[in-house]
């Protein structure tokens, strides 16, 4: 294996922990959006700040984020030589094992860190809105959308783990530059 295919696998496997950074961000939209559609006039309800101008900020920074994943997970190759030097092409580097085991490797810790990651607040958050709903009292938005995010969350790092065969099979053909 060259050092360049080192390098291709680490970038990819970065871009798949960014989806999970994606979700998160993702989590923060939806919890500005009912707040900011809920409030009356900008200016009287918030101290005077203009609120659409902090949405516009945190969808700006989540569309860069998903770019940038994007380009990460699907220009892989790209990113990569421009990154490396040309001695990396060249470049032989032994290990343990193929490409498809490194990233089938990977996906499983990916998973597992996600779900550990996320899997403590979500227990709580998830105690507290049972909790709340069956004694009827009203729910926070915010609640329910983390509780979405973290269900996604959860779902994808057990995804990960399941079939990190066939996804890290899908990541190991080669793509031909573009």
């Amino acid at each position: 294996m060259k050092k360049i295919d080192l390098y291709e696998i680490a970038i990819k496997v970065l871009g798949l922990y960014l989806i999970t950074v994606v979700i998160g961000q993702f989590q923060s939209i939806l919890t500005f959006i009912p707040a900011y559609l809920q409030q009356g006039s900008p200016l009287e309800n918030s101290g005077g700040l203009d609120q659409a101008s902090f949405f516009l900020t945190v969808c700006f920074g989540f569309m860069l984020l998903v770019i940038f994943t994007w380009i990460l997970l699907f220009r892989t190759k790209q990113v990569t030589r421009l990154i490396c030097k040309q001695t990396d092409e060249m470049e032989s580097v032994e290990l343990f094992a193929e490409r498809k085991t490194v990233y089938e490797i990977c996906l499983v810790l990916l998973g597992l860190v996600t779900i550990v990651y996320t899997l403590p607040d979500f227990i709580v958050k998830l105690k507290s809105y049972v909790m709340l709903a069956k004694n009827g009292f009203s729910v926070n938005s915010y609640d329910k959308t983390f509780l979405i995010t973290s269900t996604i969350k959860v779902v994808m790092g057990i995804l990960a783990i399941k079939y990190s065969v066939q996804i890290s099979s899908y990541l190991a053909k080669r793509k031909k530059i573009s």
